[in-house]
């Protein structure tokens, strides 16, 4: 899976269109921090639009993957079964996947909003995995990343039930215990990347504690960029 790395040309080109738009925002986050409850609260209180890039990224770029273009969504989402695919990757290999993919990602958006042109702010809802690499085409200020401990999120992929088909279509695979322990690690994986590199680039990270509400969230969020 080496063989996945960031096209720095396309993520040159993302960063040359987005830099038209100054109303463009973030909010990235890991499983169950809160950030798709948090952006549906915003656009109901304000005139803000949101871009759910997971519904996105598993439903309209799918017709649009190229093979020259998007080789890392293309090996992942044309496998014979996706699911078992990921998670046979060595943790290496998932981050090289998912750090290749990202970029693919913000090509699509970029596209998007070039021929769409918002005028008013647009406030994108998760769907990266690394930080790092959007902190290349938006600026820093831009972007907040939500945080929640790894138990939490553990918690939330083994009980809650708007997530229980995940976990049923894991443990159906070969060795399914095997594979679900594979899952949530690479769960951690992604939380504690998506921490580290916020950390490194600057990025405003707000944390989400036992005691923090999403009305927390939301209001912290709203004043910080000023909806």
């Amino acid at each position: 899976m080496t063989m996945f790395q960031p096209n720095l040309t396309m993520l040159q080109w993302a960063t040359a269109v987005l830099d038209k738009f100054n109303q463009i925002y973030w909010v990235l986050g890991g499983a169950a921090s809160g950030k798709s409850t948090v952006c549906r609260a915003i656009a109901e209180q304000t005139n803000v639009l949101v871009y759910d890039m997971d519904a996105h990224i598993y439903g309209s770029y799918m017709g649009r993957y190229d093979e020259k273009r998007h080789p890392a969504s293309l090996a992942w989402f044309t496998a014979v079964n996706p699911l078992a695919f990921i998670l046979s990757l060595s943790p290496t290999e998932f981050d090289n996947l998912n750090r290749a993919a990202n970029v693919e990602y913000l090509d699509l958006f970029a596209e998007d909003m070039q021929h769409n042109q918002p005028q008013a702010p647009l406030l994108v809802d998760g769907g990266l995995t690394h930080p790092s690499v959007l902190a290349q085409v938006l600026p820093v200020e831009r972007i907040i990343c939500l945080a929640v401990d790894t138990a939490v999120s553990h918690d939330a992929w083994n009980q809650d039930p708007e997530r229980a088909d995940m976990k049923q279509s894991v443990l159906k695979l070969p060795d399914g215990a095997a594979a679900w322990s594979q899952f949530l690690a690479f769960d951690q994986q992604i939380n504690e990347t998506m921490l580290r590199e916020s950390e490194a680039a600057g990025i405003n990270i707000l944390w989400r504690h036992p005691q923090t509400t999403a009305a927390d969230l939301t209001s912290t969020i709203s004043a910080a960029w000023g909806f």
